[in-house]
């Protein structure tokens, strides 16, 4: 009898923090079916900075910078829905990764199993608060001073430690692509985004879904592996060496062969 075809195999690609959708070009050539990139950076502006306490409050200030990234985390699960993509495969890149983890536990997505590149999980409570001491600060600053003379500080500043996300090699038009993007985020909301993200329940997260997890860790990259497998010793995790943060970008053919001889190797039918 003539085999039955396979079904479409889905997937939902999630981008990093001040990333975009069409990373996914340099690793779509691996992916088995339909697929769904997301573009889900808040765009300047969207944050009324009226709402924000005119007195630093640290108690006051958490849960708005939750509450802002709830409403990402809600807009991207809407999307998935809206779009016919619940039972996909979910690959997040850097906090994309942590975002999939958290998408992962809602029944309704059905989410077939998650993909990590080099991504922020699980989320260590040093991790969560250097990026609240680092990133609250900056919409404070633009409520006081104004968003034009915050962006100026965030350009200068993030010129010194966006190096950081890269391995020495690392060079050329893809890095400064990738600066750019960095760079000129709207200072606001790039820094709610992550300020609110890192207090979602990443690792708990990590720890209960049901679905198989791949990992693909840069050997200079971001990804804590070592706690990645403490909290999840059946996670598929494979190290590439000779990169940093943007593995999929600056590795891309590394990548690919990755995906293709292990996440979406043996897909069912």
């Amino acid at each position: 009898m003539p085999e039955t075809p396979s079904e479409p195999h889905p997937v939902v690609f999630l981008h990093g923090w001040c990333g975009r959708a069409d990373e996914v070009d340099s690793i779509r050539a691996a992916l088995p079916g339909p697929v769904l990139p997301i573009s889900w950076m808040p765009a300047g502006g969207d944050f009324d900075l009226e709402t924000w306490p005119t007195e630093p409050d640290p108690e006051a200030r958490h849960p708005i910078a939750r509450g802002f990234a709830d409403e990402i985390l809600d807009r991207v699960r809407t999307t998935i829905i809206d779009a016919g993509f619940a039972g996909a495969t979910v690959i997040g890149h850097s906090l994309g990764g942590a975002m999939a983890c958290v998408l992962a536990k809602d029944p309704d997505l059905a989410v077939r199993q998650v993909v990590l590149l080099d991504a922020s999980v699980p989320m260590t409570p040093d991790r969560r608060q250097d990026s609240l001491d680092r990133m609250l600060p900056w919409i404070d600053r633009a409520a006081t001073d104004g968003r034009l003379l915050a962006q100026a500080g965030w350009i200068a500043e993030a010129s010194s430690w966006v190096p950081d996300f890269f391995s020495l090699e690392d060079q050329g038009d893809i890095r400064l692509n990738i600066e750019r993007r960095f760079l000129f985020a709207p200072v606001v909301e790039a820094a709610l985004a992550i300020a609110g993200a890192v207090q979602w329940p990443i690792t708990e997260s990590l720890e209960s879904i049901d679905c198989p997890v791949h990992a693909l860790a840069g050997g200079q990259g971001r990804m804590p592996v070592e706690g990645l497998l403490a909290h999840r010793p059946d996670a598929r995790v494979e190290r590439v060496e000779d990169t940093g943060h943007y593995l999929h970008r600056f590795r891309a053919e590394r990548t690919r062969e990755w995906l293709e001889a292990g996440p979406f190797s043996n897909l069912a039918t």
